[in-house]
């Protein structure tokens, strides 16, 4: 007599129970880790752009700004929650779709839009009053400037969230033209990723 191999229907259908018992479990973890990554991709996307920004004004010995915007389009314009930015000498307010140039207004030197990677991250940028800002410039000596191309207080920090209450926040921070990434929810002093 031979012997049938294979699973049987009841085998089956626990392994099934199993495997939907464990999703059920890894879903809501899951969720969070994504929505930490998009938290992290997004400040660590202003990081760069600031520093991009810094690094411009050394290199060109004038002001270069960077400035926060609803969106890299024809239509742009500056916001205090915008998770796109623009680098550009001048500002790119319905010009955030130009092509990088040394000499066409607003001489713009990179664009980055928000969705890409952190669609579900909010941001709130403030000067060092607490009042929302949405540009900050540096000058040829890669320290900010007092005032922003326009005026405006500069940009102190930059708030990365989410509305999941299980996500982390992080900030990025402007301190004398250096650019910092810390986490809000450290209280420990010797902690180096405090605020």
């Amino acid at each position: 007599m031979k012997r049938a191999t294979g699973f049987t229907l009841i085998e089956l259908m626990i392994a099934i129970v199993i495997v939907a018992v464990l999703l059920a479990i890894a879903m809501p973890s899951f969720r969070t880790f994504l929505l930490n990554a998009q938290i992290r991709s997004a400040s660590e996307s202003m990081h760069a752009g600031l520093n991009l920004a810094r690094t411009e004004s050394l290199k060109r010995n004038a002001r270069v700004s960077m400035w926060l915007v609803n969106g890299i389009s024809a239509a742009c314009a500056r916001t205090a929650t915008g998770t796109s930015w623009v680098v550009s000498v001048d500002n790119p307010a319905s010009a955030c779709n130009a092509i990088s140039s040394f000499t066409a207004s607003p001489r713009l030197v990179q664009s980055r839009a928000g969705s890409d990677g952190s669609g579900s991250v909010s941001v709130t940028a403030v000067n060092a009053g607490g009042t929302a800002a949405s540009c900050i410039t540096f000058n040829g000596f890669g320290g900010v400037e007092p005032t922003c191309t326009g005026g405006d207080a500069p940009i102190a920090s930059i708030r990365f969230a989410s509305s999941d209450a299980s996500t982390r926040t992080l900030q990025v921070s402007i301190v004398g033209g250096s650019v910092r990434t810390c986490n809000p929810a450290i209280t420990d002093p010797n902690d180096p990723a405090i605020c």
